[in-house]
């Protein structure tokens, strides 16, 4: 019984039971290496602040596709479309998770990115915008690479069990 409210709760919330999958995964992901460590006589060392980061993120990431993907696309109309628009959410979550913590090292640190000699303000401008884009979907590329795709096989798995009756 209580299986039932919480798979209808996940149906009626999608956007809120992607990004928990992608908060959860980023959590998990974050803590395997000092689980392991400590699994093998090492003391525990919890992980940074700035790794915190990688959860929030994981869970706007999962949150704001799913908001923008899911009905538009009708996932929930079958167990296989929705595993096929889940992996496309778990897909285009990871650069999300990027852009979020380059928002936050641009209000720590300021520009992240190193000036142009000799470019005038308008270059360098441009320059900083065009980096501000493009340098999140790479290490979100490659972030697909480094969790062997993990975060796919995570939304195609929550994609087909809101879409299954």
């Amino acid at each position: 019984m209580m299986r039932r409210d919480v798979l209808g709760t996940a149906r009626r919330h999608p956007a809120l039971t992607f990004g928990m999958a992608g908060g959860g995964f980023a959590l998990l992901y974050i803590l395997s290496e000092p689980v392991l460590d400590a699994l093998g006589g090492q003391e525990f060392t919890a992980p940074s602040a700035f790794l915190l980061l990688f959860v929030v993120g994981g869970f706007l990431g999962g949150a704001l596709v799913a908001w923008l993907l899911w009905e538009r696309l009708g996932g929930e109309r079958s167990p296989i479309r929705g595993a096929g628009i889940g992996a496309l959410v778990g897909l285009l979550a990871m650069p999300v998770v990027f852009y979020f913590l380059e928002l936050a090292l641009v209000v720590v640190d300021g520009n992240p990115f190193e000036p142009l000699p000799g470019a005038t303000p308008g270059i360098q401008l441009g320059s900083d915008l065009l980096m501000f884009l493009l340098a999140p979907l790479l290490l979100g590329a490659l972030g697909v690479i480094v969790t062997y795709g993990g975060t796919v096989i995570v939304g195609a798995l929550v994609g087909f069990l809101l879409a299954r009756e």
